[in-house]
């Protein structure tokens, strides 16, 4: 009997860490409440199937003239990255993943103008990144050279 009660707590114990590894609660910008700031400008159309809709951006940076939104499924599965230079509204660029699970890159956009930008998961560790030339604007944005 002994035996039966340490190999049901040592699988309960297993599945408990394998399940608090495995959930991933979104980006940290998201784990707040929108602010007008977040709005996504006018010009910016989203795809038919809303997800995430407007109201799951929110604004991350403000760097060099640019704006970089992110947004979120309600069940943090896609995310999606809007690049909005504010001089050149008509180049916006926006992009999504679907899969989101851990700590990782998400995905990488390219502007009209070569311009390249990645969004990664909270958390995950840029310092390759940073050391291949992406330079941190944000805990969830870097951009290239």
């Amino acid at each position: 009997m002994k035996h039966h009660a340490l190999r049901v707590t040592t699988v309960a114990a297993i599945l408990l860490l394998l399940t608090g590894c495995s959930s991933y609660e979104g980006m940290e910008a998201f784990h707040r409440e929108a602010t007008s700031e977040d709005e996504l400008p006018p010009e910016i159309k989203l795809g038919p199937e809303g997800d995430p809709s407007r109201d799951n951006f929110r604004l991350l940076s403000e760097h060099e003239g640019v704006k970089y939104y992110a947004g979120e499924s309600d069940n943090f599965l896609t995310a999606c990255l809007v690049v909005f230079p504010e001089d050149k509204p008509t180049q916006w660029i926006a992009s999504c993943s679907q899969g989101v699970t851990g700590q990782r890159e998400i995905l990488t956009a390219t502007g009209p103008d070569g311009s390249t930008t990645k969004l990664v998961t909270t958390g995950f560790d840029t310092k390759g990144l940073e050391a291949a030339g992406w330079r941190k604007i944000h805990e969830n944005v870097l951009v290239g050279s």
